[in-house]
């Protein structure tokens, strides 16, 4: 049957037994069980599939398998480019293994985040590696019921009796920022926060002030913390009055923010305003994303291994699908300081 008799209609299993001039049970085996037909036949059937362009349909054989051949990738905000690398990671781990990634974006929502659990319960995800919203766990917890595997990324916080998690250390790339910081001579710091909730944001300021108190610093007299709704350049823009309040005399020589988004927002916010970093306010960001480096001055920032961390949180829920007496772990990496033009010394 050629394409055009077909009246549009996809083709199926029946058209590549008629081209192929075998039965479709042969199909479904060079489709599914190919060691049980004979290599010639296995040809012909396989040059039937290319010339008619036929695409399997999988919904049947997930029926019966319990299971997709796709895992969810859960984010908090799919606009902001860490996300993207990571993300990469997971998919280049996830390919090798013949899995597609389906990328749900949670806006940093409780709500959306709970919808995408459900989605992928629904569609019977073999997987679902998840970056919570708030600290919530409870929606990968409750896939983990539905027997989607899961992996918490980006939660430090989080032991392996509960599941396998990844995460940088936090508390010591906040220490990296202020031990930066305090070598320049700044000891009026702003921290420029996201939503209160998230955990990456308090271990991040836990680290600065822990930092702080390493060299006799009073965190408390030293670092204010400015809150913001969403950690986005957007908001690090519009925050950039509030980082700057109290007057000259009591401006802050220098801001860390809880992450790269927010730094470029405010490195705009101080062009907007005729001001410039470093000269009027030194400027540490944390992720080192693609811009950071092609902004100028390039942005001084605390590095993740994005890239590796979807790797590494693939890698666990692959063990996890393929070994029943799987054993959660727990992968931690160390964050680097990668200094650029963004801070100098305080000549205040």
């Amino acid at each position: 049957m050629e394409p055009s008799e077909r009246a549009d209609r996809p083709v199926g299993i029946n058209d590549v037994a008629a081209r192929a001039g075998v039965s479709a049970g042969t199909v479904s085996n060079v489709l599914n069980r190919p060691e049980r037909v004979s290599e010639a036949t296995r040809r012909r059937v396989e040059r039937a599939i290319e010339e008619l362009d036929y695409v399997r349909n999988s919904s049947g054989r997930n029926l019966r398998s319990g299971r997709s051949d796709s895992i969810g990738l859960v984010v908090l905000d799919v606009t902001n480019p860490f996300f993207t690398e990571v993300a990469q990671g997971v998919e280049d781990v996830a390919a090798e293994d013949g899995l597609a990634v389906v990328l749900l974006n949670s806006a940093e929502r409780s709500d959306r985040q709970r919808r995408s659990a459900r989605l992928l319960a629904e569609q019977r995800a073999a997987g679902a590696v998840v970056m919570p919203v708030d600290g919530d766990t409870a929606d990968l917890l409750w896939l983990r019921k539905q027997g989607v595997s899961g992996v918490l990324l980006d939660r430090g916080d989080v032991g392996p009796e509960v599941a396998c998690s990844v995460s940088v250390d936090n508390l010591a790339g906040g220490a990296a920022a202020a031990r930066h910081l305090i070598g320049l001579g700044h000891e009026r710091i702003t921290f420029l926060s996201g939503p209160e909730g998230l955990e990456q944001c308090r271990t991040r300021l836990q680290g600065l002030r822990e930092g702080l108190a390493e060299v006799g610093i009073d965190p408390e007299a030293a670092v204010r913390v400015v809150h913001t709704a969403q950690l986005n350049a957007e908001s690090g823009e519009k925050a950039v009055e509030e980082v700057l309040a109290g007057g000259p005399g009591r401006r802050p020589t220098a801001v860390f923010c809880a992450n790269d988004q927010l730094a470029l927002g405010v490195l705009k916010g101080l062009g907007e305003r005729g001001l410039s970093a470093p000269s009027d306010l030194s400027v540490v960001g944390y992720d080192d994303v693609a811009p950071a480096s092609l902004v100028h001055p390039g942005l001084t920032t605390v590095a993740q291994p994005k890239y590796e961390l979807g790797c590494a949180a693939m890698r666990l829920l692959l063990g996890e699908l393929h070994d029943p007496d799987h054993t959660h772990e727990r992968v931690r990496y160390t964050p680097e300081l990668v200094v650029r033009g963004s801070t100098a010394v305080n000549r205040r």
